[in-house]
């Protein structure tokens, strides 16, 4: 009886759908329902829109046709993600976690403040991207309630034990050093007297960074310099050994992250991050510690958890 609830739901949902269309057949826009989950559809636009909204970073340099390109290429693996989150915002509902709008207003005006706009730059920056500003609201809520089950539902159930600190240190000696530092590899393009040369050898670095080649695979082939040969790996920097610029990089960079290209006199590097080092037997060490174990913990109490949502709902994606 459930399923035939289901089907009848997706059913009047698609000729919705369809009547819109046909009222609107004058329009380039056409909307289509994607998937239905427990008693929500979920439609094309909307899935464009959640792509928009989470990839944001990622494409704000893209060309509309790199833009599709990553998409199409993601589009499944976005579905499925945004199926997650329809589950998980049920379940926050459930348990009666929530989220005032005073608290999403004050989210967006962090935003302008960082970036520097005004509000009509800022409804002009999302009316671009195909968004309203509720569109963006309602986006921007998602997150921070899921956000809140997250920390109430599966995080705030992990235990961390002394022990577990520092049998880890133990068996991970590349933590530990004299001196605090961070481990790093790099692309370096020469300075050339062409500059559209260099940028174009640089744009190339970037692209197929963007398009989800490994660093290594990437240094190798295209850095100019010694590096090119372990695949852009330099090692350990000593936080003291380098200029504090530099320093002020990776310290404001996560584990993995990879950086804006830096323009110097020599040519342009792009760094990632690869690890951090820390001074031996120091609070910094054992708080990065128990960092590193409540995520691997998290990451497996967080499958465990999607997977009990998935198995009590009903979820259908269309062909």
């Amino acid at each position: 009886m459930t399923r035939l609830i289901h089907f009848i739901i997706s059913i009047f949902a698609i000729l919705f759908i369809t009547l819109i269309c046909q009222a609107e057949a004058n329009k380039f826009f056409v909307d289509r329902v994607i998937a239905v989950v427990n008693r929500e559809v979920i439609t094309w636009s909307e899935l464009y829109k959640y792509m928009e909204f989470i990839s944001r970073d990622e494409i704000k340099n893209m060309t509309p046709d790199e833009k599709f390109k990553y998409f199409k290429k993601r589009e499944e693996e976005f579905l499925e993600r945004l199926i997650d989150t329809k589950l998980q915002m049920e379940e926050a509902e459930r348990y009666g976690i929530f989220v005032a709008e005073s608290e999403i207003d004050f989210a967006i005006n962090d935003i302008k403040k960082k970036y520097n706009l005004t509000d009509k730059e800022f409804e002009e920056n999302l009316k671009k991207e195909g968004m309203t500003l509720n569109d963006y609201k309602n986006m921007m809520k998602e997150q921070i309630l899921i956000g809140r089950a997250l920390n109430s539902l599966v995080r705030s159930k992990i235990i961390i034990t002394e022990a577990e600190i520092n049998s880890f240190i133990s068996s991970h000696p590349e933590l530990s050093c004299d001196e605090e530092g961070y481990y790093v590899s790099q692309i370096f393009i020469k300075m050339r007297e062409n500059q559209n040369e260099m940028k174009e050898k640089v744009n190339e670095a970037i692209k197929k960074l963007i398009e989800g080649e490994s660093f290594s695979k990437v240094a190798s082939q295209l850095s100019e310099d010694a590096s090119a040969k372990t695949g852009g790996a330099i090692g350990l920097l000593k936080k003291s050994e380098i200029s504090p610029e530099l320093a002020n990089v990776f310290s404001k960079m996560n584990v993995g992250q990879i950086s804006e290209p830096m323009i110097t006199v020599n040519g342009v590097y792009i760094f990632k991050l690869d690890g951090l080092c820390f001074k031996k037997g120091s609070e910094a060490l054992k708080n990065h510690v128990r960092t590193l174990i409540e995520d691997e913990k998290f990451k497996k109490e967080y499958k465990l958890w999607g997977r009990s949502l998935r198995q009590r709902a009903y979820i259908e994606i269309m062909d």
